[in-house]
């Protein structure tokens, strides 16, 4: 009768989180603060109202009361099955996920709750719970992971967990890429990608390869391959009702186009079924900076970052790639700007590109170390000076030709001499 009334109890309390959240907090707390035992019924009823309460927290973004919560009930979790006890703990901890702004506790609670798995020697449960560990340091940007994930690198490949391994080397692949070795990015995604070929991949998983794939093909510039790979990402990720995911690889699809001066193809995306569904002010930005890159502003460009800077500049990929465009973009403005002159004035050409003096001369300054044009910065008179690209003279590699043929004969001639006075 006890375990019928708990069950009413909770159906009540959920009827009651909406309206009146501390009158259903009050009833969860209470059936949790009694031990299931180990009634089948009575274990099933302290999941629901642990989960319960847990949502109840999240939806009040009460983000101390959730770590709480996880940190009091995971001594009655050791009266439950293994399995059972780290489905629970990862999915209270889930539930950090949808509120903003709790990286730090995320990231305590998880080395708490690791600790806790060690004492209870669950080793099963502190390798997911280092793999969580692992990405949450990745959205911190603390690239000192590398660490943990060489420790459970090592540990998988003894144990032949090939799931995880596949989850460890991508987030291994990521850390790298996020620290500019791309070589090593690359080379932690092919072990992924081997691994993955002997297990059965989650369709999260395949996908997350996939985006992953597709960033170290932009990286090489070679943008169509990374198309392919993104469209299978955002496939994926739209399969398994991933919006944020997917709108991600939908960006980086447009980002691709972009880069390959594909206008057209940029307004087939915009139009497409996907793109329609994922609509919103992330699309929007990079609608916005395919517009400015086909009108070749740079004053457009520049306003688009500028009103989509959240958009454009949370994510690092699009970020880096779209310093890369701009940079593209002012050359290629410079040149055409002072094509015609032998001596412009800096001042004049910054007028024409509509920019900042200083900023125009450091970029022709790097343009002429980069032997992108030929001419001299006259800073005195804030003056540059284009010379004309003059062709190779063959006449010296001629003249260094016979030098060296000379040599050889004067060498043959001593040699000979030598031989005569012995």
């Amino acid at each position: 009768m006890a375990v019928e009334e708990s069950s009413k109890r909770i159906e009540e309390a959920k009827k009651l989180s909406k309206d009146q959240p501390s009158k259903a907090e009050g009833v969860y707390k209470d059936i949790l603060s009694k031990p299931p035992g180990s009634n089948d019924r009575a274990v099933r009823d302290f999941e629901s109202a642990l989960m319960s309460l847990g949502e109840l927290y999240r939806d009040q973004k009460r983000t101390q009361d959730l770590a709480d919560l996880i940190a009091q009930t995971r001594d009655v979790l050791t009266s439950f099955a293994r399995a059972k006890t780290a489905k629970l703990v990862r999915q209270l901890l889930d539930l950090f996920t949808s509120i903003p702004n709790t990286l730090e506790t995320q990231i305590s609670t998880t080395k708490s709750c690791i600790d806790w798995a060690v004492k209870q020697r669950q080793g099963f449960l502190r390798q997911n719970l280092e793999v969580r560990l692992v990405g949450l340091y990745m959205q911190k940007q603390a690239y000192d992971a590398l660490t943990l994930i060489n420790n459970l690198l090592k540990e998988l490949k003894r144990l032949d967990d090939k799931l995880v391994l596949v989850e460890v080397q991508l987030l291994e692949s990521r850390v790298y890429h996020a620290l500019g070795n791309v070589p090593k990015g690359r080379a932690a995604l092919t072990s992924a990608r081997t691994s993955a070929a002997s297990v059965y991949c989650p369709p999260l998983l395949q996908a997350g390869l996939d985006m992953q794939s597709g960033q170290l093909h932009a990286e090489d510039s070679d943008f169509n391959t990374a198309f392919s790979y993104f469209i299978e990402a955002m496939e994926g990720y739209h399969s398994q009702d991933n919006p944020a995911r997917a709108t991600s690889a939908l960006q980086y699809m447009l980002l691709c186009k972009i880069m390959l001066n594909s206008k057209d193809d940029v307004d087939q995306l915009m139009t497409s079924k996907n793109a329609l569904k994922y609509a919103g002010k992330n699309l929007d930005a990079m609608k916005a900076v395919a517009r400015a890159h086909s009108n070749r502003s740079l004053e457009e460009y520049e306003a688009s970052l500028h009103n989509f800077r959240f958009e454009l500049g949370s994510d690092r990929f699009i970020a880096s790639h779209l310093r890369r465009l701009y940079d593209s973009m002012l050359e290629q403005n410079l040149i055409k700007v002072i094509e015609p002159f032998s001596r412009v004035e800096i001042s004049h050409v910054a007028e024409m590109v509509g920019l900042d003096t200083a900023q125009v001369e450091r970029k022709l300054s790097q343009m002429i170390l980069d032997r992108v044009i030929i001419g001299v910065l006259d800073q005195g008179s804030g003056v540059l000076e284009i010379f004309e690209e003059v062709g190779k003279d063959e006449g010296f590699g001629a003249a260094v030709e016979a030098i060296g043929m000379l040599g050889g004969v004067v060498d043959g001639l001593y040699a000979n001499q030598a031989g005569l006075l012995e």
